[in-house]
């Protein structure tokens, strides 16, 4: 049983120690009941001998319970068993106790009591609640610390469980991104536009950053605007004039992390919905800022009267997505605000940064 958490000296070692552990509680129960039952005529060797006598049965009970009857049972919820084998084995070293107390303890040590029937039930019982007092410690402590590795194990499982999940989550947003800019680069090779040299060039940036930055908890925000920044730039070449595009920045961006590939999807969100049913009057404008710690994104585009339904605007694989990973990532720390109107579409994202 861990007592000290800390194994970086050798005080915590030895303390952490099993084999100390039970060595000193035997040492101590021998000790306590020495003393106590010693202190009547103050003849402490004869108490200490009668404990010793006892103590092999005791232990063998102790250690028959905690290491076998609790795993093979208890933990496995077989209570009725459990207490069936409990019982029986408490009146096996019960009736052990007193042989030893007619035939050894009575015999050579305590000659002034009288000697009582073996199967005396009063003696069994008092036999059995001497037991009890040597059993409460270590069984109350092994439950405790059976209790302590299911809590571990639940968290941990729900951690892992977590970790898988955002793994996936973030896994399926590349892919997401990467199938829409293939068919942006794809129309513009089809037109036989210049560009596309372009595009392919910032294209292999955002993929050198999800390929070998996103793989961490966070990233420094100032990555992740620089990703936003060439993923406008790959939006601009595939639009022109078309969009009008406004990307406002603001506060100490530098000094600040994040999970990764958490602002893009809003973004390309708003790219999409923009331009469906695309009449050549489209417009975005993205507020991006850090006050306090806290980021602000503040994104709004229009919504062509052709492709304004309200139902396939709120949602899409990379929009739910991203909501995923942030009730996961920032689960108290984020306030999301989506607006869908008539002719315009709005996402409000205040975001508390570690």
């Amino acid at each position: 049983m861990q007592i000290i958490s800390s194994e970086k000296n050798n005080f915590a070692k030895i303390l952490n120690n099993k084999w100390v552990q039970h060595i000193s509680y035997w040492i101590f129960y021998l000790l306590f009941f020495a003393v106590t039952w010693g202190s009547y005529d103050m003849n402490f060797k004869k108490t200490m001998m009668v404990e010793l006598i006892n103590l092999p049965a005791k232990i063998t009970l102790v250690y028959w319970v905690i290491y076998f009857l609790f795993p093979k049972f208890l933990y496995k919820r077989k209570i009725g068993k459990f207490i069936l084998l409990f019982g029986i084995s408490l009146i096996i070293v019960s009736f052990t106790q007193r042989f030893t107390d007619n035939y050894i303890i009575l015999k050579y040590y305590l000659k002034e009591f009288e000697v009582q029937p073996i199967f005396s039930y009063v003696q069994i019982i008092r036999s059995s609640i001497n037991l009890g007092t040597v059993m409460a410690i270590p069984f109350i402590l092994k439950l405790v610390d059976h209790v302590n590795k299911v809590q571990q194990n639940e968290q941990l499982l729900v951690r892992e469980k977590l970790e898988a999940e955002l793994v996936f989550l973030k896994n399926q947003v590349q892919p997401h991104f990467l199938f829409n800019t293939l068919n942006s680069l794809y129309s513009l090779i089809l037109k036989k536009s210049d560009q596309s040299l372009d595009v392919i060039l910032k294209l292999s940036e955002l993929l050198r950053y999800m390929l070998y930055e996103t793989n961490s908890k966070s990233v420094d925000l100032q990555k992740e605007v620089d990703s936003i920044k060439s993923y406008l730039e790959l939006e601009k070449i595939r639009y022109g004039d078309r969009i009008d595009l406004s990307f406002n920045i603001w506060g100490d961006i530098g000094l600040n992390q994040i999970a990764p590939m958490i602002i893009l999807p809003f973004i390309e969100n708003s790219f999409k919905h923009s331009t469906k049913g695309f009449d050549g009057n489209a417009w975005i404008t993205i507020d991006l800022g850090i006050k306090n710690n806290e980021l602000k994104l503040n994104i709004e585009n229009s919504i062509p009267q052709s492709g304004s339904d309200q139902e396939s605007i709120i949602g899409g694989i990379g929009l739910q997505n991203v909501k995923r990973r942030l009730s996961l990532i920032y689960p108290e720390n984020h306030d999301l605000k989506i607006t869908a109107n008539e002719d315009s579409y709005s996402v409000l994202l205040n975001l508390k940064l570690r």
